[in-house]
C-alpha cells in the first residue's frame, strides 16, 4: 500500500526484516513497537514532503497502515485465520492501557487518553489520538483504548501502542512481543 499527496509520501508492505523508516522519532519508536509486539512483519516507510508539522505525516502513516490492515484482516478472514475480537491490559512500568478491538467493517475509535506533555521527540501527543481514530476509520474496526493509569507521557503512549498491537497479534493469530527466555534473572 502506497499514499502519496503533496505533504507525504508513505508506503507499508509486508516483509521478512520489519524495519520502519519515519522522520518523527517517538512515532518511529511507537511503529517499531507496534510491529514488534502484533508479531506482523511490516516494513513502514514514510516522509513530510513540506515539512510543517507532524500532523500530516502521521495521518497518512495511519492511513496507509489501516488500509493495510484491513486488507490483511480480509485475507485472513477467508482463509480462516482471523479472530474478529480481542482485547488486552498492558502495562508500561506504571503506566497501563486497555485496548478492544473488533474488526466489524464499521470503523470508529473511542478512547480516553490524557497527557500532560505537548510532544516527544517530535511527535504531538494530539496526534497519538489522532493516530489511532485515524486507523480504526481505516481499517474498518472498532477500537476503544484507554489510558487506566501512568504518570509518564512515554510510557502512556507505549503502554497504548503495546495494548493495540497485542490485539492485533491476537486478531491475526501471531506470537507477537518478547518470549519468557528474554527476561533477566534477577
Amino acid at each position: 500500500m502506497r499514499r502519496e499527496t503533496r505533504e507525504t509520501y508513505v508506503a507499508v508492505e509486508s516483509c521478512k526484516e520489519s524495519k520502519v523508516e519515519i522522520e518523527i522519532p517517538f512515532l518511529k519508536h511507537m511503529l517499531e513497537t507496534l510491529i514488534k509486539h502484533s508479531g506482523l512483519g511490516l516494513c513502514i516507510e514514510g516522509r513530510d514532503l513540506l515539512g510543517y508539522d507532524d500532523h500530516h505525516l502521521v495521518e497518512d502513516v495511519a492511513i496507509v497502515l489501516g488500509r493495510t490492515l484491513r486488507e490483511l484482516a480480509r485475507e485472513a478472514s477467508e482463509e480462516g485465520r482471523l479472530e474478529r475480537f480481542a482485547w488486552s491490559l498492558v502495562p508500561m512500568d506504571e503506566a497501563l492501557a486497555l485496548c478492544s478491538a473488533d474488526f466489524s467493517g464499521r470503523g470508529s475509535f473511542h478512547g480516553e487518553l490524557s497527557f500532560a506533555r505537548d510532544e516527544i521527540g517530535g511527535l504531538a501527543l494530539e496526534n497519538v489520538g489522532h493516530f489511532f481514530e485515524t486507523l480504526a476509520r481505516e481499517a474498518g474496526m472498532t477500537l476503544h483504548l484507554r489510558l487506566l493509569a501512568g504518570s509518564n507521557d512515554h510510557h502512556k503512549a507505549e503502554a497504548l501502542f503495546k495494548a493495540f498491537a497485542k490485539c492485533l497479534s491476537q486478531m491475526f493469530g501471531t506470537r507477537g512481543g518478547i518470549s519468557a527466555k528474554g527476561f533477566v534473572d534477577l
